[in-house]
């Protein structure tokens, strides 16, 4: 469940901004031959900016049409007691694990990043994947402090998204406890001999990603380099491209994002 491909759903909209189960369930329909989990509701399903409707309606739709796939709920809140709240749900709608980031804003000590996952593992109810990164919540955990949540006996895996392929070398290096999951398309090829990937790529290129990690690709730099120029995968917005090639592919009924649901577009 924490190894292979997970992959990171966006987040199919109708053209009333909600949830679109019957895109959930295409969507999952090419994803689930070529990936070993499913990722909703985390930045590539636009976490941050999905109302709790959204987030529940996401998940319920992922978890129903999973196919037996695990399911690893994202939760990008922004307060240790905010993601409890979404975890407590999270495991009624039948969610194997929880994913977050340490909590959010400037000022955020280590241990209070510690305390943070502590109280999640203790009280969350589920198994924690660490996202590792500074881009959501603006700090993160260092290296020592990451290595003392990895002995937490709720951490089962780290989401490395630090933008730093040494750092991800250096955890694997390391063997903290938990599993290493590489989580940016563009330093997959050298973070190491990780555990897993966690990737956005998986919803328009599952199979692509499969090969990647099974090392089956003669030339796979040069496929992963196109691929993350086609998916425009280092943009801010790189959600927003890979949703509109599964528009014009005919798996999501739209394009939307949650802003241009909000604006009207």
């Amino acid at each position: 469940m924490y190894q292979g491909v997970i992959a990171a759903l966006v987040t199919p909209l109708s053209e009333t901004g909600e949830v679109s189960e019957s895109g959930v369930a295409r969507l999952l329909d090419t994803v689930r031959p070529h990936v070993d989990a499913l990722l909703p509701n985390l930045s590539t399903g636009e976490g941050r900016r999905l109302g709790d409707r959204q987030w529940e309606d996401m998940l319920t739709a992922t978890v129903k049409h999973a196919g037996g796939l695990p399911v690893l709920a994202g939760i990008l809140r922004p307060t240790t007691e905010r993601v409890l709240e979404r975890a407590r749900v999270a495991v009624d709608l039948g969610a194997r694990a929880l994913v977050a980031t340490t909590p959010y804003g400037p000022g955020i000590t280590q241990d209070e990043i510690r305390r943070h996952f502590t109280e999640l593992g203790e009280r969350g109810g589920l198994p924690v994947v660490v996202y590792h990164g500074t881009e959501v919540a603006g700090n993160a955990a260092d290296f020592d402090t990451l290595l003392r949540i990895c002995a937490l006996p709720s951490v089962v895996a780290v989401k490395d998204s630090s933008g730093s392929a040494d750092f991800t070398r250096r955890l694997v290096r390391a063997r903290p406890g938990a599993r290493i999951l590489a989580g940016l398309e563009h330093l997959l090829l050298e973070s190491g001999p990780v555990d897993g990937y966690v990737v956005a790529l998986a919803n328009a290129e599952p199979e692509l990603c499969a090969d990647l990690f099974a090392g089956r690709l003669a030339d796979p730099a040069t496929r992963l380099a196109d691929a993350c120029a086609r998916y425009g995968l280092e943009r801010d917005d790189w959600y927003r491209t890979i949703k509109t090639a599964l528009y014009h592919r005919g798996v999501l009924e739209t394009d939307k994002t949650v802003e241009t649901a909000e604006a009207g577009e």
